[in-house]
């Protein structure tokens, strides 16, 4: 939807090009309109305006001033010049300050239906599909080293967009890595920090290290690196070529690398080494049991190389991989996915089984990571007050108030419907109330200022946003609705009162008796009066 802008100081032209494009439906205008510069210029200081069809000749300020005005504003607005009769220099004038079309208002509707068309399609022309996504492309070269960071941190995490090989977004996001193959992991930690060392100083000399790690390995291996939490340094290292040999050369080269931070940088450096590589979606597990290394035992140490051999999976690795995702059920609950959330919590409910003890072990931790996540969505919505009346809040905030797992689970998922079944109706309550306040301000305004502007403002939301939210509720648009609360009542002021025509056509918004007159004999097929005249026929 483009907006459109109508200026002129003549009242009938202004009232019949309204009625021109307010017909013109296929152009989807949003029509404003002002009898003077200066009143156009005040609208356009307020709301931006893609498209001006004015005079060029009116008192006070002409169209060529209304031109440099709104040039200054909003470049992208094109102008279009109605006037009289054929002027060589006004025309030379406003072409030089961009005006992209000029009618004379003798050619008819036509011309003017062709020139605002042209204006839609120039407009469109300056933004299309290919240019946009040629932007977007730009900015994300620019973007790219972010993003990529970002989103190995999140397969880190256990996030696979659905997709369990993620070779696509490797490629697009131009990463080296294949999802098809498996990946080493490395993760390093810098020991002993040189004195007086701040916060840019440890990023260059993490972004040190990664130079002297993509060196030693460039020659055989894909690397890919990030930094995660507490300035921990972490590699994913694929080999272009499998060989028997990858984890010993792996583990070879890290000691020549460890010696080489240590005699280049000045840093005593520990690092933990994957024994073997790791499949995608073994990935998150992985990386926690290479993470718990550096947290216990020999790597509470300085200087270390250490290797997970010494680790073994177990059916609680299992069940960690899946607890690991917890936080994801915050997302799926503030997006309102209820399909992925339930299919992400049954699984991490189910892993747990029937714990021997509830206050113990991995079913505490995910009974309070749950609490957390739960408090926070009834927080924001406003539910405790909903939740107390359906629900022991208690249970809530105690695991010993359930005395099983199974219990726990059905009232968390309980928790879960009432959050999606309050934001579908929360939702649906505020639609209402916006087209609530919407009709309400029309019936008590109908001869003031209804624009879309004023309305949208009212309401607190964007001119484009109130339209669409309108017309999706009630499957009209707010402009046919106007239409329709003046015919309704001007029908009424005619049949029931004795006030005069113009008085009525005043009364319900319209400036001029003849405006009104033609408004209602395009509804109606018939004058005010006429119809006047037929209710004292029955």
């Amino acid at each position: 939807m483009f907006r459109m802008l109508i200026v002129d100081d003549e009242p009938i032209i202004v009232e019949g090009l309204v009625d021109l494009f307010q017909n013109a439906k296929q152009l989807d205008l949003e029509i404003y309109y002002a009898f003077d510069g200066q009143e156009a210029l005040k609208i356009v200081r307020e709301l931006r305006m893609d498209v001006i069809l004015t005079d060029i000749e009116m008192p006070e300020m002409s169209g060529i001033e209304l031109q440099r005005e709104v040039a200054r504003l909003w470049t992208r607005c094109k102008m279009i010049f109605l006037t009289g009769y054929d002027d060589f220099d006004y025309i030379q004038e406003a072409t030089r300050n961009g005006a992209i079309d000029f009618v004379l208002k003798t050619e008819g509707d036509e011309p003017i239906l062709a020139a605002v068309e042209k204006a839609i399609r120039l407009l469109n022309e300056e933004v299309t599909y290919e240019q946009l996504i040629d932007q977007a492309r730009n900015q994300m070269q620019l973007a790219l080293p972010t993003l990529q960071k970002e989103y190995l941190a999140r397969l880190l995490q256990g996030e696979f967009d659905g997709a369990k090989d993620p070779s696509g977004r490797f490629a697009a996001l131009n990463m080296k890595l294949s999802g098809k193959r498996p990946v080493y992991v490395v993760l390093g930690r810098v020991d002993e920090w040189r004195d007086r060392t701040t916060s840019e100083d440890k990023a260059l000399f993490m972004y040190s290290i990664d130079n002297i790690v993509k060196e030693f390995f460039s020659n055989r291996f894909d690397i890919e690196h990030l930094v995660g939490e507490h300035h921990r340094m972490i590699w994913l290292i694929q080999p272009q070529r499998a060989d028997q040999d990858d984890q010993a050369y792996i583990l070879g080269t890290m000691e020549a690398i460890q010696s080489a931070c240590k005699q280049y940088l000045k840093l005593v450096c520990s690092f933990v080494v994957s024994s073997e590589p790791y499949e995608w979606e073994q990935l998150p597990l992985k990386f926690d049991r290479l993470s718990l290394l550096f947290e216990r035992g020999l790597g509470l140490g300085n200087e270390m190389l250490l290797s997970d051999e010494r680790m073994f999976a177990s059916g609680k690795d299992q069940v960690r991989a899946k607890v690991k995702r917890i936080r994801m059920l915050d997302h799926y609950l503030a997006q309102k996915d209820k399909e992925q959330f339930f299919a992400q919590y049954s699984e991490i409910m189910a892993s747990v089984g029937e714990p021997e003890a509830m206050q113990a072990g991995l079913s505490l931790e995910i009974f309070y990571e749950l609490t957390a996540i739960f408090i926070g969505h009834l927080n924001r919505l406003d539910l405790f007050p909903a939740l107390s009346e359906h629900m022991n809040i208690g249970k809530l905030l105690s695991i010993g108030e359930h005395a099983t797992w199974q219990e726990a689970t059905l009232f968390f998922s309980k928790l879960a419907n009432l959050i999606f079944d309050s934001t579908v109706e929360q939702t649906k309550q505020e639609i209402d109330e916006v087209v609530g306040a919407i009709q309400s301000y029309v019936a008590a305004n109908l001869s003031g200022d209804l624009s879309l502007n004023r309305l949208s403002g009212l309401v607190f939301l964007t001119p484009f946003y109130v339209s669409r939210l309108y017309k999706m509720k009630t499957g009209k648009s707010i402009s046919d609705y106007i239409m329709e609360v003046k015919m309704e009542r001007s029908k009424h002021l005619l049949s029931e009162t004795s006030m005069k025509v113009y008085e009525i056509g005043v009364e319900i918004g319209f400036d001029s008796a003849s405006y009104f007159n033609r408004f209602f004999k395009k509804f109606a097929h018939m004058s005010p009066q006429e119809f006047r005249d037929s209710l004292k026929r029955i």
